[in-house]
């Protein structure tokens, strides 16, 4: 367990707060004939722009950190080189904002599984930590809460109320990021500290809102700015964790 920065305070305090917003949302389209279309006008009109004030904030991180890396001579390359593409990639983020197709949000979540869920959670069971290759992956892993962050983007889906490959890829890749997670709880329990209990309870509580709200997830599963928010959160909080770190860690 280790004694998390201000930064992640604030991220998971975002979290909580987008959580609350959706599990709202949610519940009041499903079970509320008035708000029958809440959610959907919520995907758009909150979610969309929202998305693009993180796409924006992870460009201004990524040019700050990349400008302070070159004023203090630092020799990182390889954390240079991910903050220029991640800088240069949230730039044309902003000015062409995307609008992924079901097959183009399976590839997404696909990358992030692969990405950041085996090198986030495999940094804590595998025992290969004293090479210079694993020093350097173990940079660049993502914290316990970050991961949270993404199965809970993977969560939010309509969980099989459709069945073709996308939706069971989708629903696969979900059950393997909850059972890597459990996994490690149960061998490395004293990693998890107040925050990665919290939004461990938060991801509970944000499976069951889902699976109760499926049809409405399912009718906006096309364009499901609310999930694409939570992946782009992730990434802001993986970027900021290393950015950000102290050079004494």
């Amino acid at each position: 367990m280790y004694k998390p920065t201000r930064c992640q305070m604030l991220l998971s305090s975002l979290f909580f707060v987008l959580f609350v917003i959706t599990a709202l949302a949610l519940l009041s389209t499903s079970f509320s004939h008035s708000f029958a279309q809440f959610f959907s006008i919520l995907n758009k009109g909150f979610y969309r722009p929202l998305i693009w004030g993180f796409y924006l904030c992870g460009a201004a991180l990524s040019l700050v950190y990349l400008l302070r890396s070159l004023w203090h001579k630092e020799e990182h390359v390889r954390a240079k080189f991910i903050a220029l593409a991640s800088g240069a990639l949230f730039i044309g983020l902003c000015l062409h904002p995307p609008s992924p197709s079901p097959l183009e949000g399976f590839l997404l979540s696909l990358f992030f599984f692969i990405t950041f869920g085996v090198l986030g959670l495999g940094r804590f069971l595998l025992k290969w930590q004293d090479s210079q290759t694993a020093r350097s992956l173990l940079f660049f892993a993502p914290s316990l809460n970050t991961c949270l962050f993404f199965l809970f983007a993977s969560s939010l889906q309509s969980y099989l109320l459709t069945l073709n490959w996308l939706t069971c890829g989708d629903f696969a890749l979900f059950c393997l990021w909850l059972a890597g997670l459990l996994f490690v709880l149960s061998q490395c329990p004293h990693y998890f500290g107040l925050y990665e209990y919290t939004n461990l309870w938060v991801l509970g509580a944000g499976i069951l809102i889902f699976l109760l709200s499926a049809p409405t997830l399912f009718q906006v599963e096309r364009f499901n700015e609310a999930r694409l928010s939570f992946y782009v959160l992730g990434v802001l909080s993986w970027l900021a964790e290393w950015m950000l770190r102290p050079k004494s860690v």
